[in-house]
């Protein structure tokens, strides 16, 4: 499943196996480093966690394509 946060205005996209997976991957300080934030506060982190939609995960889809080859462990991508 393709999963949204929403930061600053931004909407970053990344695959989770589920969405306590998603959560977790969300506020973990390796996320927060990756997209420039110092942190992501929890409580308001659901309020920002969301799946998808079609048209974000084609976005997201596509630019994946980009990295199939590459070898990396997750990856977030700036869909908006």
């Amino acid at each position: 499943m393709i999963y949204v946060v929403d930061v600053d205005h931004m909407s970053l996209a990344f695959a989770a196996g589920s969405e306590t997976q998603a959560g977790q991957i969300a506020g973990s300080p390796r996320f927060a480093q990756a997209i420039g934030r110092s942190f992501l506060n929890p409580k308001t982190l659901n309020n920002q966690l969301r799946i998808a939609t079609v048209q974000e995960r084609v976005v997201f889809h596509d630019i994946s394509a980009e990295f199939a080859d590459a070898a990396a462990d997750i990856l977030v991508a700036r869909i908006g």
